[in-house]
């Protein structure tokens, strides 16, 4: 296990809180999101911000596994939004050339 700090962990602790409000506000954004792109964004900030907790929990555990799962967890996040993205910019060009 890594030696480190007790203040240090405190506020490792206390940014793993804010991480986690952040996620609740997202998560409200995304219900009363506009428009499908808007969701997209969010998701992928959750993803990140889900991300960011799971590295800062590996450092404070000392679990260096969780390292490796986060960085698969942002892998999977990247070709989500790619995915989605696609599907959305298919979809916009597939009602452009229907309207023709």
């Amino acid at each position: 296990m890594i030696e480190s700090l007790p203040i240090l962990n405190a506020v490792l602790i206390a940014a793993m809180c804010l991480l986690g409000v952040g996620i609740l506000l997202c998560l409200i954004l995304a219900v009363r999101g506009p428009r499908f792109t808007d969701r997209i964004v969010v998701l992928n900030e959750i993803c990140t911000l889900v991300v960011l907790i799971m590295v800062i929990l590996s450092y404070v555990l000392g679990a260096s596994y969780l390292m490796d799962v986060a960085i698969l967890y942002g892998l999977l996040n990247l070709l989500a939004v790619v995915l989605l993205s696609r599907i959305t910019v298919s979809r916009h060009r597939e009602r452009k050339e229907g309207t023709r």
